[in-house]
């Protein structure tokens, strides 16, 4: 499908945990996959979620990976969500500001100008 479809963006969600090595595969062969670190970033141990999260940003992803919380009935999940990304030692401030917002707003196809104003807010 991805072969046959190369303008169809997809994302891949829970950022296809547990299978890492398979999901690092898929990106490197569709530019056009992106994941999102959506459930796991609160319901695995942090330091696995790191782990992973590391493995993707040290693949060179780091451009792909977008944030969620998969919250639907525990509001504690939001902020759990993003103290994960928060406390990733091994993310600079520009990578973690792409995970929450730029990265998806690329994969949306937002006005860059909508992009660049949130950011300066």
């Amino acid at each position: 499908m991805l072969e046959r479809h190369p303008d169809l963006r997809v994302y891949v969600t829970h950022s296809g945990w547990p299978m890492l090595e398979e999901m690092l595969a898929l990106m490197e062969e569709h530019s056009q996959v992106y994941v999102d670190v959506a459930g796991i970033n609160w319901s695995l141990p942090r330091e696995v979620f790191h782990q992973h999260l590391r493995e993707l940003v040290e693949a060179g992803f780091v451009d792909r990976i977008m944030f969620g919380s998969c919250q639907m009935l525990w509001p504690d999940a939001i902020e759990l969500s993003i103290e994960a990304i928060e406390s990733a030692p091994f993310l600079t401030k520009e990578q973690k500001r792409k995970i929450f917002y730029g990265n998806a707003a690329r994969f949306l196809r937002l006005e860059q100008e909508l992009i660049e104003g949130h950011h300066r807010r």
